[in-house]
């Protein structure tokens, strides 16, 4: 396994086991200017924003191959304009995600689902 990928890899084990604990619900993924024509996705999570997406409605693609850089980023970029109003979370469904580095910011919840992986790339 590459080093690059092992600290990534603990952090989201550790993000999805802490946040699909006890408190989870059935929530509907309200989806915020989505770029896919894909149908709603319900998911069990902590209900602590009052807005959500799935990074799948910004073109991402869980396949371990793909780089999702752009469609993590482009989420985030999107969604923080909704901080003030309750704030956001980020639903990664399972799947292997590659991606870059991206930045979160304040009143924003990434929900890993508990056999999402995100795969650090250079």
């Amino acid at each position: 396994m590459n080093i690059a990928v092992l600290p990534l890899l603990v952090v989201a084990a550790a993000l999805s086991v802490s946040l699909t604990g006890g408190g989870a619900e059935a929530r509907k993924v309200t989806k915020l200017e989505s770029t896919s024509a894909s149908t709603d996705v319900v998911y069990n999570a902590i209900s602590c924003r009052a807005h959500s997406a799935s990074v799948t409605d910004f073109g991402a693609v869980g396949d371990g191959q793909t780089s999702n850089t752009k469609a993590f980023q482009d989420a985030v970029k999107q969604l923080s304009r909704f901080a003030s109003d309750g704030g956001v979370q980020l639903y990664v469904p399972a799947g292997k995600w590659l991606t870059g580095s991206f930045s979160l910011t304040s009143h924003f919840t990434l929900y890993l689902h508990r056999d999402a992986v995100l795969l650090a790339s250079q």
